[in-house]
């Protein structure tokens, strides 16, 4: 690939990011997975272009940017999919306060999950 190419592949993938911001942000993962062999096929033609060291440190952010947002996200999932397992399996105590700002349980027992039609 021609060092000419390496613009037009680093706005694609700049543009890209954003894209991927977006979707994250946005909590659709099904979009952002269907997007995967775009991004790998920008990357690789961006390999040996010679591409500007600031234009890949901009790209380097993004990427890292867009990797932290999507750990925050399988944190929040693995939080919400932990705390249904325990609601499913009676292990869940919710608290609230009371008027002296002591805590104290809100109901005792197992809960049980109902899905509304």
């Amino acid at each position: 690939m021609a060092q000419s190419d390496a613009p037009a592949i680093l706005d694609a993938l700049e543009d890209f990011l954003e894209r991927e911001r977006g979707l994250i942000l946005a909590g659709d993962l099904d979009r952002l997975g269907r997007l995967l062999p775009h991004k790998a096929d920008l990357l690789e033609r961006l390999q040996g272009t010679g591409a500007d060291p600031a234009a890949l440190d901009r790209l380097r952010n993004g990427a890292d940017r867009n990797q932290r947002l999507l750990s925050a996200a399988a944190r929040g999932i693995r939080s919400v999919t932990r705390r249904l397992q325990g609601m499913k399996d009676g292990q869940a105590r919710f608290t609230t306060y009371d008027p002296t700002g002591m805590r104290q349980p809100l109901a005792q027992g197992p809960f049980r999950l109902e899905r509304r039609r």
